[in-house]
């Protein structure tokens, strides 16, 4: 993401992307065809709609099927998904505003990445890149799909929501990347949060959070690792 130069005495013309508007504006993002049964949004992708009975009874499914290797099947599938997911914002929001999305200025990415997510019913996510330095990308999710379901948890539930971080900043940054959940709305926090940073330096947090440790001390304690 970067911010563009400009010699001194030239003139500023305002960026062309942001004359473009908003890819995600309600009035023309998504458009149903009655009788075909279909509903596409602006770059003709199909999206289909899962009510909560639905994604209740897919946890309940993959659950009574897989055990206690439930939640480590919902974050592989997540992430899976969530690098074709990626894959498919890249190519719609560079097809939309002209240009490729690792030129994009840091304010429209993260918008447009935020309307992403809402509007396909995940969560609102607000991307905190102030540990970007360090190695961690921390995103917090107001309203994350499955905290939402399930009410409350003595442990985080937005097991597939992390996986599809993983997979979406994986593809974006191409680096392997893996998120863990460090506090969600199931368990009383006032919002869902993940970290995301290599496999290898995650890999103690899941006990870190079983065993209380709260997210900003798991912030230090990852910071404290070199990079």
């Amino acid at each position: 993401m970067t911010t563009a130069e400009v010699a001194p005495g030239a003139r500023v013309v305002p960026e062309q992307s942001l004359m473009r508007g908003n890819f995600f504006a309600e009035s023309t993002y998504l458009k149903t065809d009655i009788a075909k049964g279909t509903t596409r949004n602006r770059a003709g992708t199909r999206i289909v709609c899962l009510t909560a009975d639905f994604l209740h009874g897919l946890r309940r499914a993959v659950g009574d099927e897989c055990g206690p290797a439930a939640e480590l099947v919902f974050k592989s599938c997540g992430k899976k998904w969530g690098a074709l997911f990626a894959k498919r914002f890249e190519q719609e929001m560079s097809e939309f505003y002209g240009k490729p999305l690792q030129d994009f200025m840091l304010a429209l990415f993260q918008a447009c990445l935020t309307e992403l997510f809402s509007h396909h019913g995940w969560g609102k996510p607000n991307l905190d890149l102030s540990r970007h330095d360090r190695g961690l990308i921390v995103v917090e999710v107001k309203d994350a799909i499955y905290a939402e379901l399930v009410g409350q948890s003595d442990q985080p539930v937005d097991t597939l929501l992390a996986g599809i971080f993983a997979g979406f900043f994986s593809y974006l940054s191409g680096q392997d990347l893996d998120c863990v959940q460090t506090t969600c709305k199931a368990c009383g926090a006032d919002a869902s949060r993940f970290v995301l940073a290599l496999a290898a330096r995650l890999a103690p947090v899941p006990a870190w959070v079983q065993n209380g440790k709260g997210h900003e001390e798991i912030l230090g304690q990852l910071a404290a690792v070199p990079a």
